[in-house]
């Protein structure tokens, strides 16, 4: 590329480039509190999505403002976290990126540009989803077992910080978080079902029939079970304390424990199924829109 475009007056300008690109670089892989570009390099970290570090280099040498930052940062994590919660592919990310700099090259590298080029993507190996999308996924998609624990605990810390306002005390939280399961993922012995019957094991469920009422009621909770709105964020200590407890001793170790709104939300659901795992769902959901914004127009969906 050097020897064909020669983009370099001198041996000097190029070694200063690189100079200043090392530079960049370790901003992006060892990125500090403070600096204007920590939350997207440790949102990329966290999803894995190094192909957008070309991308980030030629922002870092656009000399951005920090305001300019921020919400180029929020267009980027929204168009790559909504594809990560339905699903889709991550292959075309390397071409989408090298495009939008080239496009960000050509006109300017602003937050307006930058909204426009991702909203302009179609189909599903591009496109920004929808909130129609984003939330039909958020409500039905097993996202504890598509997204992992460091992506999960991302979103999920995201969503707590919309609960605070200037009235709270920042805590600080060195522990690491782990993802639990509010209704946890063995929960024969200590969750009956909604009728107060107790849910069927994995032979059960395999020798009932199709309608059989508590079949049908297991395969419901099992379902609901690995979505969004059954999900939160604790400490190592305390998610393997509260465990496998019924909701009225989970509820109260959470209470008691745990000083992450998003934990103190619970105080308002008196039990704890698949009709409050939904509610919760949607609540995080508003939550998430804010966050993470939908994209400039709203297109049809397409399996292209």
């Amino acid at each position: 590329w050097i020897e064909r475009e020669k983009p370099f007056k001198s041996v000097a300008e190029e070694l200063e480039t690189l100079s200043r690109q090392g530079d960049d670089f370790r901003r992006i892989i060892e990125p500090q509190k403070g600096d204007a570009i920590f939350g997207l390099a440790t949102f990329l970290e966290s999803f894995d999505i190094r192909t957008a570090y070309p991308l980030l280099l030629f922002l870092l040498n656009a000399k951005l403002g920090d305001e300019q930052w921020d919400e180029i940062s929020t267009l980027l994590e929204s168009y790559l976290l909504r594809r990560a919660v339905l699903g889709w592919s991550t292959k075309a990310y390397n071409r989408i990126f090298l495009n939008l700099a080239k496009s960000l090259r050509a006109v300017g590298a602003r937050p307006e540009i930058v909204k426009a080029f991702l909203s302009s993507l179609s189909g599903e190996s591009s496109a920004w989803p929808t909130d129609e999308q984003f939330f039909g996924a958020w409500q039905g998609r097993d996202t504890y077992h598509d997204l992992n624990n460091a992506k999960l605990v991302h979103v999920l810390s995201r969503l707590n910080d919309t609960y605070l306002t200037n009235r709270n005390e920042r805590v600080q939280i060195d522990s690491p978080l782990t993802v639990e399961h509010i209704l946890p993922q063995t929960w024969l012995k200590n969750w009956p079902l909604a009728g107060g019957e107790s849910g069927l094991s994995f032979k059960e469920l395999f020798d009932a029939s199709a309608d059989d009422p508590r079949a049908v009621a297991t395969r419901r909770r099992d379902a609901a079970l690995q979505t969004m709105g059954n999900l939160t964020i604790l400490t190592q200590e305390l998610n393997s304390d509260a465990s496998n407890a019924a909701w009225a001793v989970k509820k109260s170790k959470l209470l008691t424990a745990s000083l992450l709104p998003i934990n103190q939300q619970l105080h308002v659901y008196d039990k704890w199924a698949e009709d409050t795992i939904a509610q919760r769902s949607k609540e995080l959901f508003q939550k998430a829109t804010t966050v993470w914004p939908a994209p400039l127009t709203q297109p049809a969906p397409t399996n292209g």
